[in-house]
């Protein structure tokens, strides 16, 4: 089984304006591929007709092998109006219900995630529950490159909505934002070459505020997957947090295990490229250094170019591991991947 916890569909600019309506598509999307640092190259695999299409991704996955695919359309990351945010995720969600969710060619392979705005906690919450109820949703997704760290108390009705629900929540580096903070804490880049690999570092202190703010501790059932962020750059964070967290607890009293304890428990990651270097590390901190292999969850990012392909992934690890990372840790962390894969194996 192959479960692919990343595939990012677009939704065309003609046609989310068109969903947006008015009076908020009269300020019109950013185009998907406005960023500061646009790649050289063309950012997606194949067309745009066919990454627009629900057949034609349909019989990608069919070809890739895939038996569940999570859904996350890019959206274009923060919108600053938040009754225009809110427009463009109630239209985002309802293109990705209407349009791809019921679709014929789906077949029960397609799985869909909840676009929220941030800015207006009560409007996100109200967007959860138009759409929780129907269990082919099984995540939420909110920017990495936000403009406030998700540990503030603000956000936290929003985390404990998806752990009551049974959400995920997926944290992506959406493209083509409207107003962001510089990518590096000393300013802007000056190449994509460096604006790339400065990428996982906005996940970096997304998850270091999950933690230290104490959210995974008030929320045991809270499950957060990072998109753009590989175990490996995580291990070195957590190894200085714990180191930190072993001196400076008093300021944190809250936080009463280590915190790789809480990543590990609450936190995966979608296959990244430097996820290639081991399954399991010689790393001397006891926890997060043991075994990588439970903590990645395969997402081929499909159609973007920097995706990954099943057949390619982990061409070192043993199928017991391979597996794992393809199939069984999702279906685990998912709790309605989980319910679902469940029912199938059991008919």
């Amino acid at each position: 089984m192959i479960i692919d916890c990343a595939i990012h569909p677009v939704l065309g600019n003609v046609e989310f304006n068109r969903a947006i309506g008015s009076p908020w598509n009269f300020l019109k999307l950013p185009p998907l591929f406005g960023e500061k640092y646009r790649a050289p190259f063309d950012q997606m695999t194949v067309a745009p007709d066919e990454a627009t299409s629900p057949a034609a991704v349909a019989e990608h996955l069919r070809r890739a092998g895939v038996d569940y695919a999570v859904l996350s359309p890019t959206t274009r990351g923060y919108w600053p109006n938040p009754q225009q945010a809110a427009a463009v995720a109630r239209a985002a969600n309802n293109l990705l219900f209407k349009k791809w969710l019921e679709a014929s060619e789906a077949d029960g392979r397609f799985l869909g995630s909840i676009r929220i705005a941030l800015n207006d906690t009560d409007t996100a919450l109200r967007e959860i529950d138009r759409w929780a109820d129907d269990d082919r949703f099984v995540q939420i997704v909110v920017p990495a490159r936000a403009l406030a760290t998700y540990g503030e108390q603000r956000f936290f009705p929003i985390w404990r909505a998806a752990a009551e629900r049974g959400l995920v929540v997926f944290v992506h580096d959406d493209f083509s934002t409207l107003i962001e903070p510089p990518p590096s804490q000393v300013g802007f880049p000056s190449f994509f070459a460096e604006d790339h690999a400065l990428r996982p570092m906005a996940s970096i202190v997304q998850l270091t505020s999950f933690i230290v703010a104490g959210v995974f501790e008030r929320l045991p059932q809270l499950r957060v997957v990072f998109g753009d962020l590989s175990v490996h750059a995580a291990r070195s964070l957590a190894i200085r947090t714990d180191k930190d967290w072993q001196s400076d607890r008093v300021e944190v009293p809250w936080v009463s295990d280590d915190p790789t304890t809480y990543l590990e428990r609450h936190v995966r990651f979608v296959t990244q490229s430097d996820d290639e270097i081991s399954p399991h590390s010689t790393a001397a901190t006891g926890t997060i250094g043991g075994d990588n292999a439970s903590l990645v969850v395969f997402g081929s990012r499909y159609p973007y170019w920097d995706g990954a392909n099943a057949k390619d992934v982990f061409p070192t690890w043993s199928e017991k591991d391979r597996a794992r990372c393809f199939a069984d840790n999702a279906a685990q962390f998912y709790p309605r991947i989980a319910s679902r894969v469940s029912a199938e194996l059991s008919s």
